[in-house]
């Protein structure tokens, strides 16, 4: 599945930032000291992720492909200095060697080239450093998150919703991450320090709930008028069976946090 998120950037920037505001304080709880860190977030889209860890004192250099996103998330952040965005890719960030002691990955890292990647991260993080790769999104655990993903399935080309980017490839999933992922962290002497994840509930109007679904990579990936006719259909559902337009949606966050061995001394 090909996606261009900068086709939905406004809506991402607005709908999806959902990230619990206790993640920084718990990444802290468990030894990964955010205030005065130099982070690279990649994948960073619009920024959300990089502007909690630059609010609680981080440097972060954003690395995102897309320049609608990258706009937006210019606008997101306003006069932040902490954070300088740049336009590249994961697998390639041009970012100087051995010089982070953070790299984070939010919602990102099944669209990489993890080989690549993975060696990038290699060489730009500092011995001992972090990579954190983190996932959030909602749940099917609600009757509006099951009607909507019907919606969107039926006006999917072959009637399936995958998931997302490599993830549809996976064999097993551990805590929302494929189990794949933590032979290749291994082999690349990333060590899985700790895992967990977080459950936790985002507030919903009908309207705010048709926009987090238009930033979705599933809708995200439709042609513009079956994008729209998908969430007119959804629109049409909403008001029908929820006139009074308020929603708590269950979302969950899955971390996996791993240090960096590399060129550490024995």
């Amino acid at each position: 599945m090909n996606v261009d998120f900068g086709n939905v950037a406004k809506e991402y920037v607005k709908f999806r930032n959902d990230i619990p505001e206790n993640l920084i304080r718990e990444l802290e709880k468990r030894g990964v000291e955010v205030t005065g860190s130099k982070v690279a977030d990649l994948g960073a889209g619009p920024g959300l992720l990089s502007k909690m860890l630059s609010d609680k004192g981080a440097i972060v250099d954003a690395i995102e492909p897309s320049p609608e996103l990258i706009e937006v998330g210019r606008q997101h952040i306003g006069s932040d200095q902490r954070i300088n965005f740049t336009q590249n890719y994961a697998e390639k960030t041009g970012l100087p060697a051995n010089s982070y002691d953070i790299v984070t990955v939010m919602r990102a890292w099944h669209w990489f080239d993890r080989e690549a990647t993975i060696e990038e991260v290699r060489r730009i993080l500092k011995p001992g450093g972090y990579l954190i790769i983190i996932d959030s999104g909602f749940t099917s655990a609600s009757k509006i998150v099951k009607e909507s993903m019907k919606i969107i399935q039926s006006y999917s080309p072959d009637k399936q919703i995958r998931a997302a980017g490599t993830k549809e490839l996976a064999t097993q999933m551990i805590n929302s991450f494929p189990v794949e992922w933590f032979d290749e962290w291994k082999h690349a002497k990333f060590d899985l320090m700790d895992m967990y994840k977080m459950d936790y509930d985002v507030r919903f109007t009908n309207e705010e709930w048709l926009g987090r679904l238009s930033s979705v990579s599933w809708i995200a990936a439709f042609k513009e008028k079956q994008r729209t006719s998908t969430l007119n259909k959804i629109r049409a559902y909403l008001e029908e069976q929820f006139p009074d337009d308020r929603h708590r949606i269950p979302h969950i966050l899955s971390v996996a946090i791993l240090k960096n061995k590399n060129n550490l001394p024995l």
